[in-house]
């Protein structure tokens, strides 16, 4: 069958390529259908990472100049996603800009590339120089819920279960030991008032007598046995030496 003086070929030849076949009349090629053909066809997107393949007719393409729906859903979602002058979240909140390492998925994005509340996965850095800690987690996430580091957030949840009630610390409880303690160990600023009467820390003591010279380590539940008379202090309450026979 002889084709149009003018065919769909002729006059888009880029789509050849991206033809697969005619549904409406099955056979038939660009080259034997006109440009304002109505056949179905099937197309498949030429992108590498696309290869989307969708159904539309021969006129939508060559007349209407339309392309892979696929492409064209993600071009349309990045624009919308994109921040306008002054919305960016380096704009609105450059502290938390600050912190981020990537955006996962989209190389060469940074802040001023994301709205606030942008559902994007990212990867951020704790801005504490003694943790540095990376994670990841939406802008969204952290801007609407005010998240932040998760390392940080379970030192300081394992260091408030470490203090003290009200009225229980080791100072309220046992004012006398309380006055011989010297440091904590590991936690500089620590004082009577940051230790519960059974916990575990070591730290250093020294004896409240003023001649004396003792200085012992023991930790408070070691100190506060048997009400108050644990681990004295060695120079005034030497150990008791084992009897011989």
């Amino acid at each position: 069958m002889a084709g149009p003086k003018v065919s769909a070929l002729d006059v888009a030849p880029e789509l050849l390529n991206e033809f697969v076949a005619n549904l409406t009349n099955p056979g038939r090629g660009l080259d034997h259908m006109p440009p304002g053909c109505n056949d179905i066809c099937i197309w498949r997107c030429l992108e590498p990472s696309c290869r989307f393949e969708w159904k539309a007719p021969l006129s939508a393409r060559t007349l209407a100049g339309r392309g892979c729906r696929e492409c064209g859903w993600r071009k349309t979602g990045t624009q919308n996603s994109r921040p306008g002058l002054g919305e960016s979240l380096a704009d609105v909140n450059p502290f938390l800009a600050s912190q981020l390492v990537e955006v996962i998925g989209h190389p060469g994005w940074t802040a001023r590339d994301l709205l606030p509340n942008s559902n994007k996965p990212c990867r951020w850095r704790c801005p504490d120089l003694e943790c540095r800690h990376e994670w990841p987690a939406p802008p969204s996430r952290r801007s609407g819920q005010g998240s932040g580091c998760p390392e940080c957030g379970r030192r300081r949840t394992a260091a408030s279960r470490s203090r003290p009630q009200p009225g229980q610390s080791l100072q309220d409880r046992f004012p006398e030991i309380a006055a011989e303690l010297v440091e904590v160990r590991g936690k500089p600023g620590w004082t009577a008032t940051d230790l519960r009467v059974s916990s575990g820390m070591e730290c250093r003591w020294r004896c409240a007598k003023s001649r004396c010279p003792g200085s012992w380590a023991a930790s408070p539940e070691q100190r506060t046995r048997r009400g108050g008379t644990g681990r004295r202090c060695p120079e005034c309450y030497p150990p008791r030496r084992p009897r011989v026979g």
